[in-house]
């Protein structure tokens, strides 16, 4: 017979994670059940899910949320969607939602408190975070806007990976038709008609909105700016072609930190250098303002359109 243990960090460390145990290992080492249940009712210990605990009667953390919602979904079980998301660097957009966790088809396990249990056929592989199961990068982000009912928050998921260059639009629209349909249109709408023509954030969403529903001429979005000789003058947020019309989102929240703004201007400066008319939209009038934003960019149309167009070479986002 084993040497009983008593429900200390000691114990835990021997069998748990980031300071939580599952009661089924700890019995194993000789544990009583009976007394991991007399120090949780008397406060030395905390149940933080069914048959999971950790020493001590704090609020468990966040890491020790998610080993816990991984002890209790059982082996080979992943965290995905927006704890993955905010483990991979990434923001999550719900917080205040449980904690994804996919297991295999066959694994009889239901959701409980904080942890929501996906089934699937497709169990990612997983990437150690942390010392934490996490789903793949793509994984993750599809299994967190197939999730959403808001299209801004769809729109800010998916920019932002791809804005960062963490992935590309290709890998996250194989990922989404590889996996469950459920709540793919969002989605999948977003990465076909806004990413795919070069949208990289929630305001270039907003703006293509408008362009949309105006009579404005063509416009590129996010494409990169050369001149003759190859050399790369600005990559703008939409730009008029036919006109060398520049038109820039000035969204508050990029522009916020000194270097960011700082770099803003000289990019500006380079394309007005190179002979283009730039106009200046905050993303906000996108929205409220757009009968106003459209009769501004008609009258930097104009201005462009009276000056020769500058002779560039223009690389589609």
């Amino acid at each position: 017979m084993p040497r009983r243990a008593r429900v200390d960090p000691v114990a835990i460390a021997s069998v748990g994670l980031h300071g939580v145990a599952a009661v089924a290992d700890l019995t194993a080492l000789g544990m009583p059940s009976s007394t991991i249940a007399r120090r949780v009712q008397a406060g030395h210990a905390r149940r933080v899910l069914r048959g999971v605990v950790k020493e001590g009667p704090d609020e468990p953390t966040d890491d020790q949320r998610a080993a816990a919602a991984l002890l209790y979904a059982g082996e080979r079980s992943v965290i995905s969607g927006g704890e993955a998301l905010r483990r991979h660097g990434l923001t999550d957009p719900s917080p205040r939602r449980r904690i994804l966790v996919v297991v295999d088809a066959q694994r009889q396990r239901t959701s409980s408190a904080f942890v929501e249990i996906e089934r699937t056929e497709r169990l990612p592989a997983a990437q150690l975070v942390d010392g934490l199961a996490i789903a793949p990068l793509e994984r993750a982000v599809i299994d967190t806007v197939r999730r959403e009912d808001r299209l801004d928050v769809v729109r800010g998921v998916l920019t932002e990976v791809v804005q960062k260059g963490r992935t590309t639009v290709a890998r996250l629209a194989a990922e989404l038709a590889a996996g469950s349909q459920r709540g793919s249109a969002l989605p999948r709408r977003v990465l076909r008609d806004e990413l795919g023509a070069g949208v990289r954030s929630v305001a270039e969403a907003w703006a293509r909105e408008l362009h949309a529903e105006s009579e404005l001429p063509r416009v590129l979005w996010n494409p990169r700016l050369y001149d003759p000789s190859g050399t790369f003058i600005a990559q703008a947020d939409g730009f008029f072609p036919d006109v060398g019309l520049a038109w820039e989102i000035d969204s508050v929240q990029h522009h916020f930190l000194l270097p960011d703004w700082d770099k803003t201007l000289r990019r500006r400066a380079r394309m007005q250098a190179f002979g283009l008319v730039v106009a200046h939209t905050r993303p906000s009038r996108t929205r409220t303002e757009r009968a106003a934003v459209v009769e501004e960019l008609w009258g930097s149309y104009r201005l462009a359109a009276s000056r020769p167009c500058p002779d560039l070479r223009i690389v589609a986002a």
